[in-house]
């Protein structure tokens, strides 16, 4: 029956220039809704909308007047088609905006992190704005329009978009300037741009390792004889809206209080990105916020060379997608051999063992799975379960909030959960190490706030809880008096605003490594030590 369907006569006819600016105004009315929305936040009257519709319409109209022709019209407008449903499902269902690091994540993810994110609400979208206006486009005959009529309606076009752009010149300029990160929502101009952008970054020749730290090495200045053995876990996804350790009203904590005397929770910390592929690399460069680049991971060494150019074994485990060639040229281990999720637990087994063998001063990175969304209860044991009912759903709009925070609440109790269990396997060799645990979240999570759900929403628009993170040191009375460390110290700075740019020079000053690109203003022990 489909063979048959498909290869029926055309069912329509139209000439070139009618299906271009019908294509453009469909474009418009069936995958740019979210853009739209967006838009009634500048201006929400009928006159300015219509205006911008109409304008965008004639762009639209022009670019496919430009780029549809012989026997290419037909290939490339449904390709546009296909990838325009693919586009809104996933600024429909989860308010993302597909920039350059939307799409660098998509490069670094893995097909169980896909399988989450496609569901039966994909199938049908696509289905309804994918396969079937791709199957009436393959159906419609396309006459092609006489040159000098082309010309006249793209002039028409273009004096018409600029009447109404020139014509209420401020509010234009206005709407472009407060709302840049918009042009993410607008398909197909949005994504294609941002795929060009991922591109060019790939496509840059790798220049040579840039070396960083040369003149690095390790002056003991702890007072026993003690390996150290410190423990950075880098966490996903968890925001510090919902640490009871922040105050939030549920106790998502509470595994860790048995260790709360020794625990110092860093209430005003910011991430400096909203995705893994952007926050993982800051975390471990030397730069700043505003001095990393995406990419330079690639290609700069990072505090991982650093540790070990100065003496320390590092070993990077790994429970997520990657180290983000973070941990490129160190040792790294994946317990989770199974092809599919693993509860981060996995990252303890034969710790003990492990650990004995080593024999020199170490730092150990754990990269958690956390509270990746949005299959938040697949990350979690069933014992850290609190909170019902929950979201077991992937398409977050048709879950109720109370259980879309529940799943979330019951993932950020399983971290607390973890980073317990972590605590009491340093425990167990503090009679041969100096032991000590630093946790970070990588970025924050939206849970339905203002209608936009899970990460990666462009830095200077991104709300607040994807920004906000939880952050942490473990630190036993022993340890704080070998190194000299005055623990009221460090709680009286805690309440002060820090960053994950106060990783590398913290790191670098509690192992006692000396070297020129050290920063003791970001140090978050140095004003603590004596």
């Amino acid at each position: 029956m489909l063979r048959k369907l498909f290869h029926q006569p055309f069912i329509f006819k139209i000439d070139s220039l009618k299906f271009n600016l019908l294509y453009a105004g469909l474009t418009l009315i069936f995958y740019n809704g979210v853009f739209f929305k967006h838009a009634t936040v500048f201006r929400s009257d009928i006159l300015f909308l219509s205006g911008l519709f109409i304008s965008l319409w004639m762009i639209l109209f022009v670019a496919c007047s430009i780029l549809f022709h012989g026997r290419l019209r037909k290939p490339l407008a449904i390709f546009l088609v296909i990838c325009n449903a693919i586009a809104f499902y996933f600024m429909f269902l989860y308010n993302a905006a597909l920039d350059k690091i939307m799409f660098l994540n998509v490069l670094r993810t893995d097909a169980a992190e896909v399988k989450d994110l496609l569901n039966l609400k994909f199938i049908v979208i696509f289905a309804f704005l994918g396969i079937l206006p791709s199957y009436l486009i393959s159906k419609t005959q396309i006459i092609a329009t006489p040159l000098p009529k082309q010309l006249k309606g793209l002039l028409v076009a273009i004096l018409l978009s600029a009447f109404i752009m020139l014509g209420n010149f401020q509010t234009t300029q206005q709407f472009l300037d407060f709302n840049r990160n918009l042009r993410y929502y607008l398909a197909p101009s949005g994504y294609i741009g941002s795929i060009i952008s991922v591109i060019k970054i790939k496509a840059k020749p790798r220049p040579d390792l840039i070396k960083i730290g040369e003149d690095a090495h390790k002056e003991k200045y702890w007072q026993n004889n003690k390996k150290n053995l410190f423990v950075f876990v880098v966490g996903e996804t968890a925001r510090a809206a919902n640490f009871s350790l922040r105050g939030y009203h549920r106790p998502t904590n509470e595994p860790l209080n048995p260790y709360l005397k020794d625990i110092i929770y860093y209430s005003d910390t910011t991430s400096c990105g909203t995705s893994t592929a952007v926050t993982v690399p800051c975390i471990f460069s030397k730069d700043n916020r505003t001095q990393f680049k995406t990419g330079s991971e690639v290609y700069t060494e990072n505090l991982l060379d650093v540790m070990e150019k100065s003496g320390y074994k590092v070993l990077w485990r790994e429970n997520n997608t990657g180290c983000q060639n973070v941990c490129d040229r160190v040792e790294i281990e994946d317990p989770c051999k199974t092809g599919k999720f693993c509860l981060d637990e996995v990252m303890l087994q034969n710790f003990d063992e492990r650990m004995q063998d080593f024999g020199k001063d170490a730092l150990i990175v754990l990269h958690q799975r956390g509270s990746h969304g949005p299959a938040y209860s697949e990350h979690y044991p069933k014992s850290a379960e609190l909170y019902t009912p929950i979201c077991e759903q992937k398409d977050f709009p048709y879950c109720s909030q109370e259980s879309l925070v529940n799943v979330y609440d019951n993932s950020i109790y399983y971290t607390s959960m973890f980073l317990a269990q972590t605590i009491d396997e340093l425990k167990k060799l503090s009679d041969k190490y100096n032991t000590v645990m630093i946790y970070i979240s990588d970025h924050g999570e939206s849970l339905g706030e203002n209608g936009m759900f899970l990460h990666s929403a462009p830095y200077d628009t991104a709300p607040k809880e994807q920004k906000d993170i939880p952050f942490l040191v473990w630190m036993s009375d022993s340890f704080a008096k070998d190194f000299k460390i005055n623990k009221s110290c460090l709680r009286t700075n805690a309440d002060k605003a820090h960053s994950q740019d106060n990783i590398f020079h913290s790191i670098l000053g509690l192992s006692g490594i000396k070297t020129s690109i050290y920063n003791s203003d970001l140090d978050i022990f140095a004003p603590c030590r004596k």
